[in-house]
């Protein structure tokens, strides 16, 4: 019996099933470069090797893909069973992430050469980090599952509906606050020192330190003690 059909028909399926991991890995070194590029001209330090070299990369994603590759490729790395190599997936993208923070499984980011995690923050899982007007988060700050935090959004009253640039929509979540699960941090909030947002809470609008806000949208219904002291380790599983 010639099993030649199938030996190909089975190496064509490990080709086909290996290929988006395969390309990640071809495309990653010039989607750094790209990466490191948007953050030096955030900086207003633009260095024009570094400027020539993501050239190839902004040809296919921005002109091929339409932007959709850089998307893809982060959460593809998202699900990569390992907290240590996803954030170092990040850092090479451009992130600035501290010592002990933790990603969990599946963090989608948008733009994350504009996105800072200070010391021992937990990103829960399925995050959405949408860092492309700035997104600051402090240390030991505890994301649970579902969070998304958005800085950027359309403007409904404009007759084109575009993005209103002029509005300040940079994040900013101080240290040892939490937010619970599924809640909804809108652009230009900034979360103070020690709140907390409870869970399925849509904020609109600035969070006072030590704050405890609920509801939609958001409002103050308690007070958090002041003389907080924990920090987070950034142990987690090993195989994830």
């Amino acid at each position: 019996m010639n099993s030649t059909p199938a030996l190909l028909i089975a190496i064509l399926l490990a080709v086909l099933f290996f290929l988006p991991h395969m390309m990640i890995i071809v495309v990653f070194p010039s989607q750094c470069c790209y990466c490191a590029y948007k953050k030096q001209k955030n900086e207003g330090k633009v260095n024009n090797i570094m400027k020539l070299l993501a050239v190839p990369y902004f040809v296919f994603d921005m002109k091929l893909m339409r932007g959709g590759w850089m998307r893809y490729s982060i959460i593809k790395m998202s699900t990569f069973p390992s907290n240590h190599v996803r954030k170092w997936f990040y850092i090479a993208l451009g992130a600035k992430v501290g010592t002990n923070a933790v990603f969990h499984y599946r963090t989608e980011i948008r733009s994350p050469f504009c996105l800072s995690v200070g010391s021992g923050s937990v990103i829960g899982d399925n995050a959405l980090l949408d860092a492309r007007n700035g997104l600051t988060i402090g240390e030991h700050v505890n994301l649970s599952s579902n969070v998304s935090i958005y800085t950027e959004q359309h403007n409904h009253r404009d007759p084109l509906f575009r993005c209103n640039q002029q509005v300040p929509k940079e994040v900013v979540i101080e240290d040892r606050a939490w937010l619970g699960s599924n809640v909804i941090i809108l652009p230009g909030v900034h979360i103070g020192e020690g709140a907390v947002c409870c869970a399925g809470c849509v904020v609109n609008k600035d969070v006072p330190p030590y704050a405890v806000v609920a509801g939609i949208p958001a409002h103050k219904v308690s007070e958090r003690p002041h003389q907080l002291e924990y920090c987070f380790d950034g142990k987690t599983c090993r195989l994830y």
